[in-house]
């Protein structure tokens, strides 16, 4: 009789074990997750781990270098902006702005899209029609130019640009959820799903939903990276979160005056919008090919 040992030795990997393996293949899909990893836990981290409060002013040390520059101090690490503030800190404290409130919009966004396209999807004639036709109309509009008409209706503050993100991606997720049930419920094993007598809500959530998982992944991740992009164009613009706010946007547009005289106040921000948004959309490249491999290999 097998020993126990044994018995786990040879264990069926779970679904997740399954899905790192495929993952693990591709050398740039370990690195963006790492990456995005690692800024999520400085986004948390933030209030604890920033050398200073982000609108703390220094007299001392305006448009102070980084410290490897000759002129700059280890205190202010990436150095200072025209107003004497610690960019490291300020950088640390906008990830909320410009990473933790797009995770928000996004899935709040995702909650509600993912549900209206599912049941648009099951649905037939006339309302399914309707709404693919309305879905199309409003899909014309870019992401970007819809968010400021919404914007300039309600105003620059916070709370109204969640808002208008949240607006801008739910007509993304429905059309996309919409089009992969409508074109899953006419294929053969729903079809004997529903000869076999199952529920409508079981064939919309264990039959349909776990095969188009690779459509849902990549509309998360798209999703995620146009809020990321968007919310960041809003404050460059002005549009955005307000200063003294240390968003990321807020502080590329308040740095182009400064980017001759003192180029590391854009540097910092600008790699850091950069390696969020490619580290998301190699992430979600990569977590479809692996689960369309699982799905193969299954």
């Amino acid at each position: 009789m097998p020993s126990k040992s044994i018995y786990y030795q040879y264990r069926e990997p779970s679904p997740l074990r399954l899905l790192w393996l495929h993952m693990n293949a591709n050398p740039f899909a370990v690195v963006a997750f790492y990456i995005f990893s690692f800024l999520i836990l400085l986004m948390v981290l933030s209030p604890v781990i920033a050398p200073y409060s982000p609108d703390a002013q220094f007299s001392g040390a305006i448009s102070q270098p980084p410290a490897w520059h000759e002129l700059g101090q280890i205190q202010y690490l990436f150095g200072t902006d025209d107003l004497g503030r610690d960019l490291l800190s300020r950088v640390l404290a906008g990830s909320v702005y410009s990473l933790g409130y797009p995770l928000l919009a996004t899935t709040v966004a995702a909650l509600i899209g993912i549900s209206i396209g599912a049941w648009a999807g099951m649905s037939h004639g006339v309302q399914s029609s309707t709404l693919n036709h309305l879905l199309d109309v409003v899909l014309s509009i870019p992401s970007l130019l819809l968010a400021l008409v919404i914007i300039a209706i309600l105003g620059p503050a916070l709370h109204n640009i969640m808002i208008a993100i949240t607006l801008v991606l739910i007509p993304q997720f429905i059309h996309s959820v919409h089009n992969a049930f409508y074109e899953e419920r006419t294929k053969d094993y729903v079809a004997a799903s529903r000869l076999n007598g199952c529920s409508r809500w079981y064939i919309l959530t264990r039959v349909i939903f776990p095969n188009i998982t690779t459509v849902v992944v990549m509309q998360v991740t798209f999703a995620l990276s146009t809020a990321i992009l968007d919310i960041a164009a809003l404050g460059f613009l002005g549009l955005g979160v307000q200063a003294p706010a240390p968003e990321w946007g807020t502080m590329l547009a308040r740095s182009l005056d400064q980017v001759y005289l003192a180029p590391w106040t854009m540097i910092l921000p600008g790699v850091a919008l950069f390696l969020t948004v490619l580290s998301i959309n190699v992430l979600g490249d990569s977590l479809r090919a692996a689960i369309q491999e699982r799905v193969r290999g299954t």
